[in-house]
């Protein structure tokens, strides 16, 4: 008897799949090529630290993560980040706070913007001008955030907020990124009132009591467990990697090294590279425009201190490094235990730094050791670290990060009008609609919905 569903991946995108074709009474299977299940999300605890080795939040102006933990009943452990949030830009030597209320880095009021000493007085005089400024011809063409960061709010704003910020969000390169795929709202701003910062400039919600992201008190991981657990049990398989896909009489072929599954859908979530080689036989097309998202790789670095081994007030979340205007070879660090109650023991510290990404991709090739002295000498003169950390753990994501460059929109309605010619057959994930952990769980019970929908009509 087949499946009616076969989600290939068990990240958030396969387990949210999983998990929603349950609910709508399909029989589904997840087969994780790995021995465990989380994808990106994986959280360690070590002697009384929690860890983060993937992402640490879900940004709550999206809120399909946030309704997801309180269906698995983890709406009581949700909790929010500690003030103060004030988060920094390091330039040369210095740790410039960035404005609140903003939008991205960039101060919605004129109070705010007056007091940016990040950038110079004419240089804030041109972001003032932004609000003056027309709307851009051909908007409904795609842009790379450089581009728009420049002609909306001038050229220094590149360097100094577009590329330390958003780029590290992503570690990507911004005159690449796609600021149509990732920032959105910043499109929709401008087309509506033509300026965004008329069109945020009453939204000072965007710095509310309770910030803008949400994380489980005991860490991310608690998510990939209550998903897992949630699963019958024969809805989740480890270790089976899925070597290709055949097109049968109105169902698939799932083969992996221990047989083969058959099932009336299947949901693709997986790296978009990955997603193109099961393609490659059965759609060369879709496979082709798979094949073209890139990905980067990023290493992350625990370090644990006593407070007294670290003189700065850490009052905030932490910084990420204007690297044009730095000899830094880090592209952030995450003040984890000032950011989130609960990570760290009392008296102590947990501070959380990143290489890697589009413009330092030899980052991740370097030894634990290596990884942690780069760490160390790049925020010990910031933040007046004397003494050795207590443990350091390093995490490495090897060709990890899709990118979203421009273009990426077109891409997908592409890929989506080829996968109509295969019925039964689905993609989801961060390689091809989704941004972030809120994105990756809607897409992915979205298209478990298509899925299950379509074995239902099938059978």
């Amino acid at each position: 008897m087949p499946f009616d569903v076969v989600v290939i991946g068990a990240g958030i995108t396969g387990l949210a799949a999983a998990f929603e074709s349950g609910l709508r009474g399909a029989r589904a299977v997840a087969l994780e090529a790995s021995d465990r299940a989380g994808g990106l999300i994986r959280t360690e605890h070590v002697d009384g630290f929690t860890i983060e080795a993937g992402p640490d939040s879900m940004l709550a102006q999206k809120p399909a993560a946030i309704r997801l933990c309180e269906e698995l009943g983890l709406g009581p452990r949700l909790i929010s980040t500690k003030p103060p949030r004030t988060a920094f830009v390091l330039k040369g030597s210095v740790l410039y706070a960035l404005p609140a209320p903003s939008i991205l880095g960039i101060p919605t009021t004129w109070r705010g913007l007056a007091r940016y000493d990040l950038l110079a007085r004419n240089e804030r005089l041109r972001v003032a001008l932004e609000r003056v400024l027309p709307r851009r011809r051909g908007a409904e063409q795609d842009e790379s955030v450089a581009s728009f960061f420049r002609r909306r709010f001038g050229p220094a704003t590149v360097p100094l907020i577009a590329e330390p910020l958003l780029g590290g969000i992503h570690a990507g390169d911004i005159d690449r990124l796609s600021v149509r795929s990732l920032f959105p709202r910043l499109v929709e701003a401008e087309a509506r009132t033509g300026s965004v910062l008329r069109a945020y400039r009453r939204r000072t919600g965007l710095s509310s009591r309770e910030g803008l992201f949400r994380s489980l008190s005991s860490g991310m991981g608690d998510l990939v467990s209550a998903l897992v657990r949630r699963l019958p049990p024969d809805g989740l398989v480890l270790g089976s990697r899925v070597t290709s896909l055949v097109r049968g009489d109105g169902e698939w072929g799932v083969e992996t090294a221990t047989g083969t599954i058959t099932a009336r859908a299947v949901v693709l979530a997986i790296p978009a590279g990955a997603a193109g080689a099961l393609l490659a036989p059965v759609d060369a097309a879709a496979a082709r425009l798979c094949a073209e998202v890139p990905y980067v790789s990023t290493a992350s670095m625990a370090l644990a201190f006593r407070r007294g081994s670290v003189r700065h007030p850490l009052e905030g979340s932490g910084f990420v490094v204007a690297r044009r205007f730095s000899s830094a070879r880090i592209t952030a660090c995450t003040w984890v235990s000032s950011k989130w109650e609960g990570r760290a023991p009392e008296g102590h510290v947990l501070l959380r730094v990143f290489v890697g990404g589009s413009h330092d991709p030899a980052a991740v090739a370097l030894t634990d050791e290596e990884l942690a002295a780069v760490a160390l000498r790049d925020i010990a003169p910031v933040l007046g670290i004397e003494d050795a950390p207590l443990f350091t753990r390093v995490s490495r994501w090897v060709d990890a990060g899709a990118q979203h460059n421009v273009g990426q929109l077109e891409r997908m309605a592409r890929l989506e009008a080829r996968l109509a010619s295969l019925p039964g057959l689905f993609v989801a994930g961060s390689g091809f609609r989704a941004v972030g952990i809120p994105d990756c769980v809607a897409d992915g019970r979205a298209a478990a919905a298509a899925a299950a929908h379509y074995a239902k009509m099938a059978r």
